[in-house]
């Protein structure tokens, strides 16, 4: 004779789960909605234009980013490149402060690699290809092969 078991009835335990997963779905939906909010309006194009060339830590480049990412095109995303560039290219020993960043924030992480496009200093990508791959500590050689890897593509564009 076969035994027939009745269902499980739910436990706290699994409505704990199904409540954990539905704040979540919750708080996905809600920062979706919250970045196609982010129109780049005139005004706010001028802003992020001019908060661009005061970008001079990496903080500030997140911060500039988490503010002005609705407005990344044009001479607003030749201003986060040079920013990020520029940054990697004459403060290398920052690179752990970045790597926080783009650790915690993935969307940061496709930022940062982006912006090191053909549209920065030549000089300044051939000198942080140079460090990615001589100087980059052994914690970060995931984040140095990425950035190689972004340099390469940059320089042979702007070939």
């Amino acid at each position: 004779m076969a035994l027939i078991r009745s269902p499980r009835p739910l436990t706290s335990n699994v409505g704990a789960q199904i409540m954990r997963l539905a704040v979540l779905v919750f708080t996905l939906l809600a920062s979706s909605i919250a970045w196609a909010a982010d129109p780049c309006t005139d005004e706010r194009a001028r802003d992020a234009e001019m908060a661009t060339d005061s970008m001079k830590t990496w903080s500030a480049l997140y911060a500039g980013f988490k503010r002005y990412r609705g407005c990344d095109d044009g001479a607003i995303a030749e201003g986060f490149t040079e920013a990020v560039v520029h940054h990697l290219a004459s403060d290398w020993k920052s690179l752990p402060e970045a790597a926080a960043l783009v650790q915690k924030h993935l969307s940061f992480r496709a930022f940062f690699l982006r912006h090191i496009d053909a549209s920065a200093d030549t000089d300044e990508l051939k000198k942080i290809d140079t460090l990615a791959s001589s100087q980059c500590p052994k914690n970060l050689a995931a984040l140095c092969s990425d950035i190689g890897k972004s340099v390469a593509q940059a320089l042979s564009e702007a070939e």
